[in-house]
């Protein structure tokens, strides 16, 4: 039996890149090896993570494919889910065509803007946020912008640029977002609050506000505040379950309110009734001084933060 050559053992391969290593189809329907896409396989044992799915992938599609629109997005580091069709989405420039269902191909007229990040070429962020747009909802576009410049792989002012000097499926939207986009949003999640509370009517919130006691001395950084109204919100996500985490938030809240504030915290659970979540830091609001209208959200809107839609 001919030995895995040690280059296939820790990548996906084509099968003529096994022929000529004079592996047979015989030897590679065997329990050595596995079959990935049409024409690729892999070592049994290699795991299959995301990295080694986006590059069979690639020797499954065009010759000049590049990893592009929500898939691009996963290897910049975000997954969204809501919409989501489960397949690799790929663009290209070639008049080719895939046969295998788990790849998207898309077809494109001009340049793509691309770059190679960590070995797998991929749509620049910029030419992946417009490509998203495309795509995504409201919510999930500006979720993507924020996630794309807090990990500092673009600006806004570049994605404006781009998307003002491109005539591209998804620039209208892609712009429609960026006017929503947050200075400091840390995760996806306060992306998603922010902007609910934003569309529902609420006064702007400052993120990540840094709060102070009277002698200057740090208590706490906020997800949320209005310091004119000393009310705070949190996102408690599951990490904050830990023991260890919750003696700490219930330290920092403690402070928070011997300092006069107010803290709203919300959990994963109050994200399944939109609605509810901001009429309830609306009522905290309203009773630390603030006069403006009850919040109110029109069905498309409601639609977008809907449980699934994220």
């Amino acid at each position: 039996m001919l030995p895995v050559p040690a280059e296939f053992r820790d990548r996906p391969f084509g099968l003529a890149e096994a022929q000529a290593r004079g592996l047979t189809r015989r030897a590679l329907g065997g329990a050595r090896f596995v079959r990935v896409f049409r024409g690729v396989y892999a070592h049994a044992g290699l795991p299959l993570g995301l990295r080694e799915q986006l590059l069979a992938a690639l020797l499954a599609g065009p010759a000049d494919a590049v990893v592009s629109h929500r898939t691009a997005l996963a290897w910049y580091g975000l997954e969204l889910s809501g919409g989501a069709d489960g397949r690799i989405h790929l663009s290209t420039r070639l008049n080719a065509v895939c046969r295998e269902e788990r790849i998207r191909v898309h077809r494109r007229l001009h340049p793509i803007s691309s770059r190679d990040l960590r070995a797998i070429p991929a749509t620049s962020p910029e030419r992946t946020f417009v490509d998203c747009a495309a795509q995504f909802t409201l919510v999930q576009s500006v979720a993507a912008a924020d996630w794309l410049i807090a990990q500092k792989l673009t600006t806004a002012q570049r994605l404006m640029a781009y998307c003002e000097t491109r005539h591209l499926d998804g620039v209208v939207a892609a712009r429609r977002a960026l006017s929503h986009v947050g200075p400091d949003s840390r995760s996806p999640m306060e992306s998603f609050v922010r902007l609910l509370m934003q569309l529902a009517g609420l006064p702007t919130p400052v993120c990540n506000f840094d709060v102070h006691d009277a002698e200057g001395i740090f208590l706490a950084c906020t997800d949320f505040a209005w310091p004119e109204f000393k009310v705070a919100v949190e996102y408690d996500g599951r990490w904050h379950d830990e023991p260890r985490q919750r003696v700490r938030d219930r330290d920092r809240r403690e402070y928070l309110e011997a300092q006069g504030w107010s803290v709203v915290v919300l959990v994963d659970r109050d994200l399944r009734v939109p609605l509810d979540m901001v009429r309830r830091i609306h009522r905290r609001l309203t009773a630390h001084g603030h006069t403006g209208p009850a919040p109110w959200l029109s069905f498309d809107d409601a639609a977008m933060f809907a449980p699934g839609a994220f």
